[in-house]
């Protein structure tokens, strides 16, 4: 299963960029969308990027993408500890 993080362009060479992702850098295609600079916010998939995205997309989408990754025995920082669930 292959999930679609965003990733920040940090280098761009012709019509490949290096995109880096928490401490990850990977080489990318810019086939789809050639006209990237250093800086841009990106989905990449299968080595190419498919998608500019904006500060606000990228921040949404790291977010979710953070807590599907989290540890469930770790409380959210985001959530005080007076707030209750949903009743079942």
């Amino acid at each position: 299963m292959c999930i679609m993080a965003p990733a920040r362009v940090v280098s761009v060479d012709g019509q490949v960029c290096e995109v880096q992702t928490g401490s990850r850098i990977d080489k990318a295609s810019m086939m789809l969308e050639p006209d990237l600079v250093v800086g841009d916010w990106v989905l990449v998939n299968a080595g190419t990027v498919v998608r500019r995205l904006d500060e606000e997309q990228a921040a949404e989408m790291t977010q979710a993408v953070a807590l599907l990754f989290a540890d469930p025995d770790e409380p959210d920082p985001d959530v005080e500890a007076t707030e209750v669930g949903p009743a079942f």
